[in-house]
């Protein structure tokens, strides 16, 4: 396109009124990546279809430590990049790169983003994920913090240049929000930080676990008055396709929420252009990491979806739609202001950008939520987060079918942010009488293994989800065996693992195999558990 940065293609595009593509790919390695992005462009321009604009690289969480310290946590789904990759990362093919989970806002962040702008990548995140993924061990909130501002500090300086602070919300502390005033709400606190406090450009991105039609326009109208209510101009990342309602196995179903969240996006692109490019969810989401063609299959979907948009846009009810937006960004507005003041009333200096950051990620939303004590008007507090409804949802149904459970302690960890099912059992486990000892997300096998001796646990309830469920079981049996521990080990989440080929394998039965209890649905845990008394 002829641009110094995304940011001014972006812009470009944005005066055309043209909508922007992006796709999610991360494959085992750099090398299988870079061939699926060639095979992904070839497979469009044989459609004849207007090619992708940029890709979200999924890199290995590992990428999150500085190089001599990544040995240190087992490889997951996703590359792992050395130098020579970084240098290649913008020559693969002719889709811009776009660097989001494990940049900013962990400890090899500043390295990482002045690598990231060097190979041509100009937008870089996640700020979201900073507040709530735990920092692997060895790291402290101090360090996370001061890891996090000097990342920030290298975009702000590259802002002249083009450069873009992402924040994909629905990644960190916003989804624990029980209404959608206090999603964004932390949307401009995050703004506030990065764009007051330390001069960079924010590109806020959400969409994966936005999933009723309505609330994926309002969130979209919302932040670009959140902007405009602040005096500053909407250019955002990407608008993720819905992946909470994909199912495994059911392409039928896929299609449906496909067609129905890109319709909303593109809708919504067309009325308010904010520069966002649209992720159309590949249909195999919920198994395991795209491939290639699946990636290209739904590009070729959301272009026929596009011409539909571009025709329907009288379908909504945009001055409703624009009035309700409007009201969230007001309250999202004095939400910010008030959380402000409260931290400040701690004694935090809310001018420090440091300072404010920790705060902000000692204390998580649901804590600010319930601090703030704002009237909230009866139509903001209808407009529920997926997470609080799901979480309600699973727990109700763990209600219904868990076995009572007295007597059994429970030790409970997942392995990383993917929290739902976590919350739910820490409220339904205790009703059916269990006790729960919970560990945070950062905790090594090792750690966890010793807890389950020292808090004399009777079973484990482990969660993972990123390409690396066998390798975890692995090393937990063992460190249980040194502890000398036995008991019932349920593990559940995505069970695969990167076995080095080009897609995860599922590892069901090797898990199964080793003596864990793979569960398949949150049944399975009660199950497990009740039988640990026998």
């Amino acid at each position: 396109h002829d641009a110094p940065s995304e940011a001014a293609a972006k812009e470009a595009a944005r005066a055309a009124g043209r909508i922007t593509w992006h796709i999610h790919i991360g494959l085992t390695d750099w090398d299988s990546t870079a061939a699926a992005l060639r095979e992904i462009e070839q497979a469009l321009a044989e459609a004849g279809v207007a090619p992708v604009d940029r890709f979200g690289l999924a890199i290995s969480r590992a990428m999150s430590l500085p190089p001599a310290e990544r040995h240190l946590v087992p490889k997951e789904t996703g590359p792992l990049l050395a130098d020579d990759d970084w240098a290649a990362l913008g020559e693969a093919a002719t889709i811009q790169p776009h660097m989001g989970d494990f940049m900013v806002g962990m400890p090899a962040g500043p390295e990482s983003a002045a690598l990231a702008l060097a190979a041509g990548a100009t937008t870089i995140g996640n700020l979201a994920q900073a507040f709530a993924y735990s920092a692997p061990p060895g790291y402290d909130d101090v360090d996370v913090a001061e890891a996090t501002i000097t990342a920030i500090g290298v975009l702000a300086a590259a802002r002249a240049q083009g450069a873009l602070l992402h924040s994909y919300l629905d990644d960190g502390q916003a989804m624990q929000a029980r209404d959608y005033g206090a999603y964004v709400g932390w949307a401009a606190l995050e703004l506030h930080l990065a764009e007051a406090l330390c001069g960079a450009r924010l590109a806020h991105s959400w969409g994966g676990l936005v999933h009723v039609p309505r609330h994926r326009a309002l969130v979209h109208l919302a932040l670009d008055d959140l902007r405009r209510l602040t005096g500053s101009a909407s250019l955002g990342s990407m608008i993720f396709g819905n992946t909470v309602d994909m199912r495994p196995r059911a392409d039928l179903h896929n299609h449906s929420v496909i067609a129905t969240s890109a319709l909303v996006d593109i809708a919504c692109q067309l009325r308010r252009p904010t520069g966002h490019a649209i992720h159309v969810t590949p249909l195999t989401e919920a198994e395991r990491i795209p491939s290639a063609a699946e990636n290209a299959e739904v590009q070729l979907l959301a272009r026929g979806l596009e011409r539909e948009a571009r025709r329907s846009g009288d379908l909504f009810d945009w001055a409703a739609l624009e009035r309700d937006a409007r009201a969230l960004a007001e309250h999202g507005l004095r939400f910010k202001e008030r959380a402000l003041v409260l931290l400040a009333d701690d004694g935090v200096d809310v001018q420090d950008p440091a300072a404010l950051f920790l705060a902000l990620r000692q204390t998580g939303l649901a804590e600010l939520e319930q601090r703030c004590d704002l009237v909230v008007p009866a139509a903001i507090r209808a407009l529920e987060p997926w997470k609080a409804g799901h979480v309600r949802a699973v727990e109700e149904r763990l209600g219904a079918t868990l076995p009572r459970l007295d007597g059994v302690r429970a030790l409970l960890c997942v392995v990383d942010v993917h929290d739902v099912v976590r919350d739910a059992l820490l409220r339904a486990l205790p009703a059916a009488g269990c006790e729960v000892v919970l560990l945070p997300s950062d905790a090594s096998p090792e750690a966890i293994a010793h807890a389950a001796v020292a808090e004399d646990v009777d079973g484990i309830v482990l969660g993972t989800y990123n390409g690396a469920a066998l390798t975890l079981g692995r090393r937990l049996c063992s460190a249980l065996d040194s502890e000398g521990w036995e008991g019932p080990v349920v593990i559940g989440g995505r069970l695969n693992e990167d076995d080095g080929g080009p897609l995860p394998v599922d590892v069901t039965d090797d898990l199964r195999a080793l003596g864990l209890e793979p569960a398949h649905a949150v049944e399975d845990v009660g199950r497990a558990l009740a039988a640990s008394r026998a």
